[in-house]
């Protein structure tokens, strides 16, 4: 468990946006374009206007989604060492590899991304530490050189090359979806083995505000149908697609993310989910996403103190910038999105490798943003406080108007003496072994 914690909300604020959400899932509704899926939240007790296909959701069937979904789930890489076990005290980082477009660093300027492109991107993801749980070429609606509606195809097969970390799949329509399921069934050796160890996982995007897509929802059915994870991941911008003010942000994703919650469970109960977050503020004067904005990383720690509410694990959005090169503003803007996700609690981040507000990705990105995350994960750690990281018998060996230069663990004359520590006799004999000096 990660020592380190930022908090943006007070337990009385979260009951407030609680509250508030319950009132617009009941009051307000949403709109559910899945017939099936508004099938099933008929029968269980939900208002549906079928005409409108709007419905409206009672407080008791949120209770009992978020009570049905799992706290924690595993997912496989095909190296046995690459298990990741997702929870709420967990920190993974899935880094971006399909986008229309990548930067080409020598000429400073972007263009459509192909399927060596792709393969390229994962071989460098899968060489970072601090990447996980990869975003693939399988999400990319159009890879340059591959046929329109075989991407998906395509995509998710160069990146299984050049990778055995696990590999994200696509599910924005059924059919899609499906031919994923099929493909992950053969990687793990059946469909069955694939229940026991899923090896990928996909998102699922209400359409800000308060709607649920037809073929994103029968794919997100299709993965809960055979236990594999997906994030549930609203994308409002306030002033946009949602009110101007955070907190009406933060009440209206609530309702989008738990009314996707309800309908995932219902429709599959324990499906694996995350609680997810693309949230940002419009920049007015651009009519365009503020994905690098401080806001941006102030939404992704309060969204995981809800997340974590409910008991359910967090996808959060950071390393992100409005920057079209690699410069100063990149790099700023990245470390504190990526540092609000961390020390937010967020359990699963998304986007690293990213630019331009997530109109390209960069192989230099990736490189950049591993070395953030490294400082992330040890700021993550915080302060190890024992009886040997107090250093009493190295700081006494030394003592005034010396230095640490020399001193090891372990080198000679490192026993305390009693007489001279305050509460040895209480520690015991000897305390520890000094630490070396840095």
């Amino acid at each position: 468990m990660y020592k380190a914690k930022l908090s943006i909300l007070s337990l009385s604020e979260i009951e407030q946006i609680h509250r508030a959400t319950l009132r617009v899932l009941w009051q307000t509704g949403v709109l559910i374009k899945d017939p099936e899926a508004r099938k099933v939240l008929k029968r269980e007790g939900a208002k549906v206007d079928e005409e409108a296909m709007r419905v409206r959701v009672p407080a008791y069937l949120v209770e009992e989604a978020v009570g049905l979904a799992p706290e924690t789930f595993t997912l496989y890489g095909r190296d046995p060492a690459k298990r990741y076990v997702v929870d709420v005290d967990t920190f993974f980082l899935e880094p971006m590899i399909g986008r229309l477009y990548i930067y080409d660093y020598p000429a400073g300027a972007i263009r459509r991304t192909s399927l060596e492109d792709v393969e390229r991107l994962v071989r460098v993801a899968d060489a970072l530490p601090n990447y996980h749980l990869l975003h693939s070429g399988a999400i990319m609606p159009e890879i340059q050189g591959c046929s329109i509606g075989t991407s998906h195809a395509h995509g998710y097969l160069a990146s299984l090359r050049n990778t055995t970390k696990v590999v994200k799949c696509s599910s924005r329509e059924k059919r899609v979806a499906e031919e994923m399921v099929e493909m992950a069934a053969i990687v793990a050796g059946g469909v069955e083995e694939l229940r026991k160890r899923p090896n990928t996982f996909t998102t699922d995007n209400p359409v800000a505000p308060l709607q649920h897509d037809r073929e994103q929802t029968e794919g997100m059915r299709v993965f809960g149908h055979y236990g594999l994870p997906v994030d549930i991941t609203s994308e409002p911008q306030a002033g946009a697609t949602a009110p101007v003010t955070l907190a009406g942000l933060l009440v209206q994703q609530n309702a989008d993310v738990l009314s996707g919650v309800v309908i995932a469970e219902l429709c599959n109960p324990g499906a694996p989910l995350w609680y997810g977050t693309c949230g940002a503020v419009m920049d007015l004067k651009l009519g365009r996403i503020a994905l690098g904005s401080i806001e941006a990383g102030i939404i992704n720690a309060a969204t995981a103190q809800l997340a974590h509410y409910y008991g359910l694990p967090c996808r959060g959005t950071g390393s992100t910038t409005e920057s079209k090169t690699i410069d100063f503003q990149a790099g700023v803007e990245a470390a504190q999105t990526l540092l609000f996700c961390a020390l937010g609690g967020t359990n699963m981040m998304f986007y690293p490798g990213c630019m331009e507000g997530g109109v390209a990705v960069s192989l230099e990105r990736l490189v950049l943003d591993n070395e953030i995350a490294g400082m992330a994960y040890r700021a993550l750690r915080g302060v190890e406080v024992n009886e040997e990281s107090l250093a009493t018998e190295v700081i006494d060996r030394v003592g005034p108007a010396g230095h640490f230069l020399g001193q090891r663990a372990g080198s000679p004359g490192g026993a305390a003496d009693p007489e001279r520590t305050p509460g040895a006799a209480l520690a015991g004999k000897g305390g520890g072994r000094a630490l070396e000096g840095h």
